[in-house]
């Protein structure tokens, strides 16, 4: 059952992967990281990057909560608080801890102890993502028996938590923020995971409709960030991402379970390089991010047309970190930095 059960996870976890890394290939093209100032802008590379992530993070949340449910309720896993509790400190924290001073030192800038801890304390590069979920985890085991009883409520919930966002950051309630932020989706895996059948069933007939109704909001979501000026529109604007990420959920879950069903032979090809990403999916996560940076501060990177850079990027970033995560596995001092 767990084989059964999870197989469609681990094609929904390399493609999620997958697209974090490529979104992230964008990055300096989009004005959001240091090394943007070696980049001219390009509003294709933005839409494109502002796509994916309407779907990369709020998928790798949703397959949390997804397994998350699914070993709790048909293998009793994190039976207690303190099980919980140290399971989730050697798989979240403790990498974090050893990672975050090394990335803050090297690819932050930062000019005093005080702002090296500011640094550690919202999260560092693309590394806010354990301390995020590790305080996800803690809170939700506290309140999951009533979420998981009372569906409907911890979706508004999850809405409401998700209007949230912008004061707490306003005030640097890091990582709680991004926990508001991601909370439903969370949440959602865990509904999916329970009523897979039926949602599925549901899912099945409207996978197109679903992926045509997202690249059409997305393109006039792309357009208003881009003609409105006024900060209180624009804070409107942005809460449109939570529909756009609720449909992106869905399409990719319904279309990915129609691969698995429809398309055996193919699915059973491609599974050794599932396997792979998935085997090495934490140490990807990683590792790729400091791999592109380094990467873009290259000269003859910053002379390469936008194309050639960004597919570059993207295949080197993955196979070097899919390379290294597969030796560091083998290790037992690897292992043990992500609780493995």
């Amino acid at each position: 059952m767990l084989k059964k059960d999870l197989s469609h996870m681990n094609l929904l976890r390399a493609v999620g992967i997958t697209l974090v890394v490529l979104r992230h290939s964008f990055s300096p093209f989009r004005r959001s990281w240091d090394v943007s100032k070696y980049y001219e802008y390009n509003i294709i590379a933005d839409c494109l990057g502002k796509y994916i992530s309407t779907i990369s993070m709020p998928l790798f949340v949703f397959i949390s909560g997804y397994i998350y449910y699914f070993l709790r309720n048909n293998y009793g896993k994190y039976s207690d608080y303190k099980t919980l509790f140290k399971k989730k400190s050697r798989r979240l924290i403790v990498p974090y801890l050893i990672l975050a001073p090394i990335y803050i030192y090297f690819l932050l800038d930062y000019d005093s102890m005080l702002s090296f801890l500011s640094h550690m304390w919202t999260g560092a590069g693309h590394l806010w993502f354990l301390l995020m979920m590790f305080v996800m985890f803690l809170l939700y085991y506290k309140f999951e028996n009533f979420l998981c009883k009372h569906y409907i409520f911890s979706i508004l919930l999850g809405v409401f938590l998700y209007m949230l966002v912008l004061p707490l950051s306003y005030i640097n309630l890091q990582p709680l923020a991004l926990v508001c932020k991601y909370f439903i989706f969370f949440q959602m895996g865990n509904l999916f995971n329970k009523y897979s059948t039926e949602i599925l069933g549901y899912l099945k007939e409207k996978v197109l409709v679903l992926f045509l109704m997202h690249l059409f909001l997305f393109g006039i979501y792309f357009y208003a960030i881009n003609v409105f000026e006024n900060k209180y529109v624009l804070f409107g604007i942005s809460k449109f991402l939570l529909v756009l990420s609720i449909l992106a959920l869905c399409f990719i879950y319904g279309f990915l379970n129609i691969v698995t069903v429809k398309y055996v032979k193919f699915v059973s090809k491609i599974k050794p390089v599932i396997s792979y990403i998935n085997h090495n999916s934490y140490y990807l996560y990683l590792i790729h991010e400091p791999l592109l940076k380094v990467f873009f501060t290259f000269l003859f990177v910053q002379k390469m047309p936008i194309v050639f850079a960004i597919s570059l990027a993207f295949i080197l970033s993955m196979g070097i970190s899919l390379f290294l995560g597969n030796l560091l596995m083998k290790l037992k001092i690897g292992r043990a930095l992500i609780g493995s």
